[in-house]
């Protein structure tokens, strides 16, 4: 397992990427949030759980990879505040579905350190965020195809392990390979990619020069 000092200095150049990605060694980076407003530091994990770790025994969110105690094989792929537990989580897979999930369903009554079934394991994740406010993202599939939509579009549920809804259709077995913040993509013409007011798209070839 790697020092919790090593994982800190990965993720402090990983902050500004908002995707999930399988470094050449294999091992994948870890997305980091804001935790501003928040008092607990949420870390989210390859085998669906959250680790809970309170704020006010951190000199630094990253230190809280060295408060959680991790099941064989499991790693950190999210670390935020909990921003007082409202919004939603955002959870985007590699079947092309995309789950919006209030954020209160992570809330106990009690402190408790670790929560299973975070969200949903039948799928490989591919984009996890908490959002304060519905937002422009874009997803991209394995042959290229693009789709600009906003989260409205999608119904928040209570549950943690929502499958989602379809938000990219596969097409000649492709699978959904990427789900970026519109404004972290550079795109010339955004509109473009956007299918009306649907989601369950195939999308719209990425133009020569856009870049996820």
């Amino acid at each position: 397992m790697q020092s919790a000092e090593s994982l800190k200095r990965r993720i402090e150049m990983e902050e500004r990427n908002n995707s999930i990605r399988e470094s050449s060694s294999g091992s994948a980076t870890i997305k980091v949030g804001d935790d501003s407003n928040s008092s607990e530091i949420l870390v989210f994990t390859s085998l669906c759980n959250v680790y809970k770790v309170q704020k006010k025994e951190l000199i630094d969110k990253f230190q809280a990879l060295q408060k959680i105690d991790t099941e064989p094989g499991e790693r950190p792929v999210y670390l935020t505040g909990e921003k007082r537990y409202k919004g939603f989580l955002i959870v985007a897979f590699e079947n092309g579905k995309i789950g919006k999930i209030f954020m209160e369903s992570y809330q106990t009554e009690y402190t408790r350190k670790k929560l299973r079934n975070a969200f949903n394991g039948e799928s490989r994740l591919i984009f996890i965020e908490l959002i304060e406010h519905d937002t422009d993202l874009v997803a991209m599939s394995s042959i290229k195809k693009v789709v600009l939509f906003n989260t409205s579009l999608i119904n928040p549920v209570g549950s943690r392990s929502t499958k989602g809804v379809q938000l990219m259709k596969p097409k000649d077995g492709s699978v959904m390979i990427k789900v970026n913040r519109l404004e972290n993509a550079k795109l010339t013409d955004p509109e473009y990619y956007r299918k009306g007011e649907s989601l369950n798209a195939i999308g719209f070839y990425l133009k020569p020069g856009d870049e996820m």
